[in-house]
């Protein structure tokens, strides 16, 4: 080998040598940035989870100087959904100039309103095998990965789940343990937990509220159950923290449009808050708005870049106000869903209805304590602004839940019900005039495509998969505006709360901070790593530690004016005023709503407590008499449409 060597040229042996060297330097760089990377990493796990994270956010007033000053972003990005949360994220990361706008909060449409599952869909496998279909099978081998990444990246907001299958014909045993198994099989090296089968007395005890004298045996698979609307504020935060400027309560009213090409180069915004207006201008602009996706197709088909106008009823209230008429690619259906007391069902397992009278599929799951049930899939021919659950959607659900439990179920056990539009799309350059109808047949995967004018458009899919459908979009948005990005790297990222985060998190507030067992649990899987901040708050002034019922109360110790009842539930005023500064609350009901689930798991005790928040958000934020009486009128309208 030497002899060899010796034979080499002198101007080749240079070379050689200058390209090492060259070698060596670039190496030497890309090194001291992976130890510099390492070091960081070794930092922050050297860190105790109850350290006081260094979260320094910019404020609205912040978010709202960067939007005006910026001449151009790389990407404007409308809808603050999970999906174009998730897109924000990643162009931030991945090196692009981001803006989000979304015209009411965070989550306040469909994002909050899921089943709070990551999963793959069983429902879907078995659809995939019957219709010989590989979509539906792609469908759920891509959910069950995604479902993974959830799991990984925001350990705090999503948790393993059980979830059993009530057996009740002896030929039905072999079918759903190998569907199970097929789940397992499917899902690979991100499988959670192996399907098992359980006997009547095994189901029985686990879940005594079943019908014993007909359950023939149980089965068991594991998904993840998740916190929808924090996820998506902590997409949203994360989003920031990387360099997007996100921002809620910004209505687009028009595209930009260039005068010759018709090319979409923006938006014109609007702050809800103020009236004030925005030029926001974008090499690329991405439609992320979900079930009011045909709006913005409406403005990119029109040469002005506006809306088709939408005829409001007369009589129109909250529940009926329509957001887009006649859609063209949103295939909408409503999704109700109900929350019970816990005793109906096991409080670490869900139950799963696989066939009910009329052919879906109702999910029983525990959640923050309370039982999650739904849901419905009703065909709607408009998409309207507020959703709401109808009173017969409400006893479907209540009808299916008694043909299993032994005791009488009780519309005075429903303390919350509402309903979400599903995200179902049919893509509008091949919609035929024969392809509406039911919405059962329609797979659940998402959209994405470019139109003539330059707007990319993503939607549908699920919330499983929103981190995949944010990376297919923004590698959409690269070849659009032909940049020059980093990977993308959102499979591993930890999201706000998750840095550090451990299962311990819990029992280390409770010794710190002298919590109970049920705040310290309640911070840790809310608010993960974040969760000091909040507990400083209780150090600080110890009215904060008080339910947001009293916010604003000077003197609580009179027991006339006290309902303990709001002691039951642990949303406390340090979390409001916490909401405020760390995730750009706004309202009371993105508080009682979407930051904390009140409404969601007890809409009586959520309308008590409007009062309280707002007196602490109005003192807060410098509202006046006016805004606080308009504030108090509408959270208490909203809420009251949750079934109560």
């Amino acid at each position: 080998m030497f002899a060899r060597a010796g034979r080499l040229f002198l101007p080749r042996a240079l070379a050689v040598t200058g390209a090492v060297a060259t070698a060596g330097v670039v190496a030497g760089v890309k090194y001291k940035e992976r130890w510099e990377e390492q070091m960081i990493a070794n930092d922050v796990a050297m860190r105790s989870p109850v350290d006081i994270p260094d979260v320094k956010l910019p404020s609205r007033k912040d978010l709202l100087s960067k939007l005006s000053k910026t001449d151009e972003f790389d990407v404007l990005v409308i809808g603050g959904g999970a999906t174009g949360t998730g897109c924000a994220l990643d162009a931030s990361t991945r090196g692009l100039n981001v803006a989000l706008v979304e015209m009411n909060d965070f989550a306040s449409g469909t994002s909050s309103k899921s089943t709070k599952m990551a999963h793959g869909g069983v429902r879907y496998l078995e659809k995939a095998f019957f219709e010989l279909s590989k979509a539906q099978l792609d469908l759920v081998v891509e959910a069950l990965n995604e479902r993974g990444h959830m799991l990984n990246t925001a350990p705090h907001l999503c948790k393993i789940l059980p979830i059993m299958i009530p057996v009740y014909s002896y030929w039905q045993v072999p079918y759903f343990y190998v569907g199970c198994k097929m789940y397992d099989l499917f899902a690979g090296s991100q499988n959670l937990k192996s399907s098992y089968l359980l006997s009547k007395r095994q189901a029985s005890d686990i879940a005594p509220m079943l019908d014993s004298t007909v359950l023939k045996a149980g089965l068991v698979y594991h998904d993840g159950s998740f916190n929808d609307s924090r996820m998506n504020a902590a997409l949203a935060i994360t989003a920031i923290e990387n360099g997007a400027t996100v921002l809620n309560y910004m209505e687009v009213n028009q595209l930009i449009k260039d005068k010759t090409t018709g090319k979409v180069q923006g938006a014109l915004v609007t702050n809800r808050e103020t009236g004030e207006q925005y030029t926001v201008r974008a090499k690329v602009t991405v439609n992320a708005t979900g079930p009011y996706s045909d709006r913005l197709l409406q403005m990119d088909k029109n040469p002005d870049g506006l809306p088709d106008p939408v005829k409001q009823s007369p009589n129109a209230t909250v529940a009926t106000e329509v957001a887009v008429q006649n859609p063209n690619m949103v295939v909408p259906s409503a999704g109700v869903h109900i929350v019970l007391p816990s005793f109906y069902c096991p409080r670490e397992m869900g139950l799963l209805d696989v066939k009910t009278s009329d052919g879906r599929v109702m999910f029983f799951l525990p959640w923050q304590g309370k039982v999650l049930a739904g849901t419905t899939d009703i065909p709607m021919k408009q998409i309207p602004q507020n959703p709401t659950a109808a009173e017969s959607d409400i006893q479907d659900i209540l009808q299916e839940l008694q043909h299993y439990i032994k005791f009488p179920v009780k519309r005075e056990d429903v303390l919350s019900a509402w309903a979400g539009i599903r995200p179902l799309v049919l893509d509008p350059r091949k919609k035929t005039k024969n392809s509406g109808g039911a919405t059962q047949g329609l797979v659940r995967s998402h959209l994405c495509f470019t139109t003539d004018n330059g707007m990319v458009t993503i939607a549908g899919g699920k919330w499983t998969t929103y981190r995949e459908m944010a990376e297919e979009t923004i590698n959409e948005v690269v070849k659009v505006g032909n940049f020059d990005v980093k990977p993308c790297i959102t499979k591993k990222l930890k999201l706000a709360g998750a840095e550090n985060w451990t299962p311990n998190l819990q029992a280390l507030l409770a010794q710190k901070y002298h919590l109970s067992g049920a705040m310290s649990k309640h911070l840790s899987e809310n608010y993960g790593t974040r969760a000091p901040l909040i507990c400083e708050l209780f150090k600080e002034d110890e009215r904060n530690q008080l339910p947001v019922t009293f916010g604003g109360r000077e003197n609580v110790t009179v027991y006339g004016n006290v309902n303990f009842d709001s002691f039951r539930y642990p949303f406390t005023i340090g979390e409001l005023l916490y909401s405020i500064d760390y995730e750009y609350t706004r309202t009371a009901l993105d508080f009682l709503l979407r930051r904390t689930r009140f409404a969601f798991l007890d809409a009586r005790q959520a309308l008590d407590a409007v009062e309280g928040t707002v007196k602490v958000m109005g003192d807060k934020l410098g509202w006046d008499s006016s805004r606080r009486k308009d504030e108090i009128g509408k959270s208490k309208e909203y809420i009251k449409t949750f079934g109560v």
